[in-house]
């Protein structure tokens, strides 16, 4: 999860004695809680805690984790510098932006509690995703459902009627010139079977190069003739390699049914002078 503002990446020299006296000296008070260990910083007299600071180091944990796997050079001790800098300046914009009475204004008031409604938001998904289980056997049975995936490229004649759709698809098989002009006639780019329609796919799936599809498919408001012109197989992954990227769909699928039932027993009632509503 992104928290945009606690994430700010600065590109300016920061210096922390600068910062502290950015409007003036420090209180008393200020300097008296620095040895608390529960306090962080202060930045004009206001008290961060450690929380915040372990709050946003471990937000960036995951991405971290990431980048050590692959750059020998990155330095995690600048890391958490480069992460007590950002919470410094954030509380520095913030109190400035309060100076300037920005939180006072009406829209920024209407972003503050659509940021605090889509955080509250999240949280509960993900909360939600803690408690998806996914059975190992349900994985399997999954990765053992899927084929190898194909691409293909294709000659087509297209025509309104399913009898010259059949007189073309003869006149083809036998080799004779079908008599279609060039405008019926597509040449396409390289598709995926997966985005190529299903009672197409389980046509044309078993064709060789040359081949064509036993049977004119009806389209779009259109007969065509399909003739496999090219044809690769990627070839399946393995379990293992496999296993994170299902178990992350199974997931996903499972949330969209939780989010779903929600909205499905949630009482929503729309202002009927606004024409546009969300739609399943």
């Amino acid at each position: 999860m992104k928290h945009t503002m606690l994430m700010l990446t600065l590109s300016l020299p920061l210096v922390f004695s600068g910062l502290a006296h950015a409007d003036g000296p420090v209180s008393a008070a200020s300097h008296d809680n620095i040895g608390d260990p529960d306090v962080f910083a202060t930045v004009n007299g206001t008290t961060l805690g450690t929380n915040l600071y372990h709050f946003l180091l471990g937000t960036r944990a995951a991405e971290h984790s990431e980048r050590l796997a692959y750059d020998d050079g990155f330095d995690a001790e600048m890391n958490r510098q480069q992460t007590a800098k950002d919470l410094v300046m954030t509380e520095v914009l913030a109190q400035q932006a309060t100076r300037l009475g920005m939180h006072e204004s009406e829209r920024v008031k209407v972003e503050m509690a659509m940021a605090e409604k889509t955080l509250l938001a999240q949280l509960y998904v993900k909360q939600l995703m803690d408690t998806i289980a996914i059975d190992e056997t349900e994985i399997r049975r999954h990765y053992d459902q899927q084929r190898e995936q194909a691409m293909y490229r294709f000659m087509i004649w297209r025509t309104p009627h399913q009898a010259h759709a059949l007189e073309l698809l003869n006149a083809l098989e036998a080799g004779n010139d079908p008599g279609a002009s060039g405008e019926d006639m597509i040449e396409t780019p390289w598709l995926r079977d997966t985005d190529i329609a299903p009672e197409v796919n389980n046509l044309v799936r078993q064709l060789g190069v040359d081949e064509f599809a036993s049977e004119p498919v009806f389209q779009d408001g259109y007969w065509k003739v399909v003739q496999v012109i090219d044809r690769q197989v990627m070839a399946k992954q393995s379990y293992e390699e496999a296993r994170d990227i299902i178990r992350a769909e199974l997931v996903s699928l499972k949330l969209d049914e939780k989010l779903a039932e929600l909205a499905d027993n949630a009482a929503i009632v729309f202002n009927e002078q606004y024409a546009v509503r969300p739609t399943n």
